[in-house]
């Protein structure tokens, strides 16, 4: 599901990664390395910037196309899937209210880029409905 992260920003991909002791260290070398090998003898411009938000409005908006869909192919509510797929396949958080620690399913927005790829996985394999393929 890797490719799914790369298609949302398919004319400038982002990489991400840490900066420790002045030395750059990607979280994911391989994607990397592969989109480097694609602009071989190229010149590029390399931008390196303090990471803000996780998740993009254009990912929120295809979730809920993925979201549309199963509902179209099974007839299960949109809203319905969500609130399932994030108590199945999300970690809880825990919140005190009233001195009492109450377990709440976590919220999609909170996910990385490759957490939310890896998600849209699951649900995929849950519900059976292929993840569309957006081409920019």
């Amino acid at each position: 599901m890797r490719q799914l992260i790369y298609r949302f920003n398919m004319i400038t991909p982002t990489f991400k990664g840490t900066i420790t002791k002045g030395k750059l260290n990607l979280k994911n070398t391989e994607a990397f390395d592969m989109w480097c090998g694609s602009l071989e003898g190229k010149e590029v411009d390399c931008i390196v910037r303090e990471r803000k938000k996780d998740r993009t409005i254009a990912q929120n908006s295809f979730y809920w196309l993925y979201l549309t869909l199963i509902e179209k192919e099974t007839g299960n509510d949109a809203n319905d899937v969500h609130e399932v797929a994030k108590r199945m396949f999300l970690r809880p958080r825990f919140v005190m209210v009233m001195g009492k620690e109450v377990k709440l399913p976590n919220s999609t927005t909170n996910l990385s880029s490759q957490e939310f790829s890896e998600y849209l996985d699951k649900i995929c394999a849950w519900c059976g409905v292929p993840i569309p393929i957006i081409e920019y």
